[in-house]
């Protein structure tokens, strides 16, 4: 499946790397555009990818009206393809459940990012254009699943860990919730990049607003097994669209 998602976001990663090596520098000083005078910026992330969700903070400053250089900070939540809810229909009251599922995973990223504009905003309003470029530090947080089942021995039910060789439809009743096996979470070191287009469209000079679309790449050691029976994944590759909003601060406030 990760063949098909690279062969899909690849002709375009390649499309914005050829026109930010091929846009002249000078292009941005035609008369029409619009030159903000802003050197800090600030803003949230909500992202959505084709794997899941994430959110995210950036901070960055911009030296002149070309460039752009920031630290983020992103919370991932990253679902497996063969990862369904279910509810057991024998019992009321209780929770969905993921069989199969070992691991609820999550990547927490911290890096540093570089984004270099491609289009200036009109003086009359309208669209920035930029392309963004982000790498760094990836913590990959596996979060160990807990069904409750039934204990045949004592006729009561029970929370314990998922344990796909002992336990199945005609012993679980339901799950446990996320957090219940988050004192024996698991965290794995790695590394992620990301690139995307962002689309800037705030009309107010100190406010941020953009769209950005592109896609990201996680990799962390030891892998993985976040699906009973099947193997770890190597890496994650995954295609996302994010909304960004905050605060920009002017050379002269």
């Amino acid at each position: 499946m990760w063949h098909s998602r690279l062969r899909n976001i690849f002709p375009a990663l390649v499309l914005c790397g050829t026109l930010f090596l091929a846009l002249p520098a000078r292009a941005q000083e035609v008369g029409e555009f619009y030159h903000d005078v802003t050197v800090k910026e600030w803003n949230m992330e909500l992202m959505v990818h084709t794997s899941g969700f994430g959110v995210g903070f950036q901070h960055g400053r911009t030296p002149d009206i070309l460039n752009k250089h920031f630290w983020e900070i992103e919370l991932l939540y990253n679902k497996h393809p063969k990862s369904v809810r279910s509810i057991n229909t024998l019992y009321t009251g209780v929770r969905p459940c993921r069989y199969g599922q070992l691991y609820t995973l999550f990547f927490l990223h911290g890096g540093y990012g570089y984004q270099r504009t491609l289009h200036q905003k009109p003086y009359w309003g309208g669209v920035k254009v930029g392309l963004q470029l982000s790498a760094g530090v990836s913590i990959g947080i596996g979060i160990p699943n807990y069904v409750e089942v039934l204990n045949y021995n004592t006729g009561f039910s029970e929370i314990v860990r998922y344990n796909p060789e002992r336990h199945n439809l005609n012993n679980v009743i339901g799950g446990a919730g996320i957090f219940t096996g988050i004192l024996q979470t698991t965290f794995r070191p790695g590394f992620y990049a990301k690139a995307g287009l962002n689309f800037e469209f705030a009309k107010n000079d100190y406010r941020l607003q953009a769209l950005e679309i592109g896609a990201v790449f996680d990799m962390v050691f030891p892998f993985i097994q976040q699906m009973a029976f099947n193997r770890a994944k190597p890496f994650y590759l995954a295609g996302y669209i994010a909304y960004d909003f905050g605060k920009k601060k002017g050379r002269i406030n």
